[in-house]
């Protein structure tokens, strides 16, 4: 049960991104209603997926009222580029998480825990299409991808989906465990993947597949648990507070130092040099 509320914590995480596809047609609709129209198709896009979720909580007996988006909820404007960037990546990596375990899983049916993963992979397609927009998107405004600050921006976008998507996940391992995946091995594949598909439309991106990345990965992540673990304990809240400082200076320290590593000089691609196939 834990581990469903967790799941529960972290979808509407990622419902807090993808509640910019609700606002943006109304904000576009008099200038541009072609692009207002596709946001349109994409919000019941994410509201079919949100009926499924909730079909699926009922079995638990749980259930997610989305009213308190509007009502509770404040809002904050950011430039376009900064939503462009953040929501083109969690389409494109939800798409490798999601692909990563529907092919997975029909591979080993075994595994099949809940019914809802037979009918993954058009929710799959869904998540790469919408990606797909979103560099349109972004190849249609030429100043948010070809210059040096967009360069630093895209790496930082990078970094912090990677890094939050790794210390999540190997916060609970027993799901992945469950359905007989290695959840680093998983995590570090989909960083892979979705480096790559980055890469195709953002100016730098991350090396990720230099060793380095991963052991950087892999000690925030003992940085992290540490934290946690101060979490709990029964000291007084300026004791715990001591006890974090010099654990979030480790943090600091290993994302700056994976910021910094050497990047990957990358770009938009038009033509391709090898024969398109079909991706799934």
């Amino acid at each position: 049960m834990k581990r469903v509320r967790r799941s529960v914590k972290n979808f509407v995480r990622r419902i807090h991104v993808h509640v910019s596809q609700l606002i943006y047609p109304y904000l576009v609709q008099k200038t541009n209603p072609i692009v207002a129209e596709i946001f349109s198709l994409m919000s019941r896009d994410e509201a079919r997926h949100a009926g499924f979720l909730n079909k699926g909580l009922s079995d638990f007996n749980l259930a997610l009222d989305l009213g308190f988006l509007t009502k509770a909820r404040k809002y904050t404007f950011f430039k376009p580029k900064f939503i462009f960037y953040a929501t083109y990546l969690s389409e494109k990596i939800g798409y490798w998480r999601y692909i990563t375990i529907y092919r997975h899983l029909k591979e080993n049916p075994e595994y099949q825990c809940y019914p809802i993963f037979k009918y993954f992979e058009n929710w799959c397609q869904d998540e790469n299409r919408h990606g797909d927009f979103f560099s349109a998107l972004m190849k249609a405004q030429p100043q948010f991808l070809n210059d040096w600050k967009a360069k630093l921006w895209a790496r930082f976008f990078c970094l912090s989906v990677y890094v939050t998507m790794y210390l999540n996940d190997c916060q609970r391992t027993a799901f992945y465990e469950g359905i007989g995946l290695d959840t680093k091995e998983f995590d570090m594949h989909v960083i892979i993947e979705t480096n790559r598909t980055t890469a195709r439309i953002f100016p730098a991106v991350l090396d990720v597949e230099n060793p380095e990345f991963k052991r950087k990965l892999d000690r925030m992540v003992e940085i992290n648990e540490k934290l946690l673990a101060v979490g709990e304990t029964d000291d007084i809240p300026l004791v715990k507070n001591l006890k974090r400082i010099p654990l979030i200076a480790a943090l600091a320290s290993e994302l700056l130092a994976a910021y910094f590593m050497k990047p990957v000089e990358s770009g938009s691609v038009d033509f391709a040099d090898f024969e398109p196939q079909l991706l799934y």
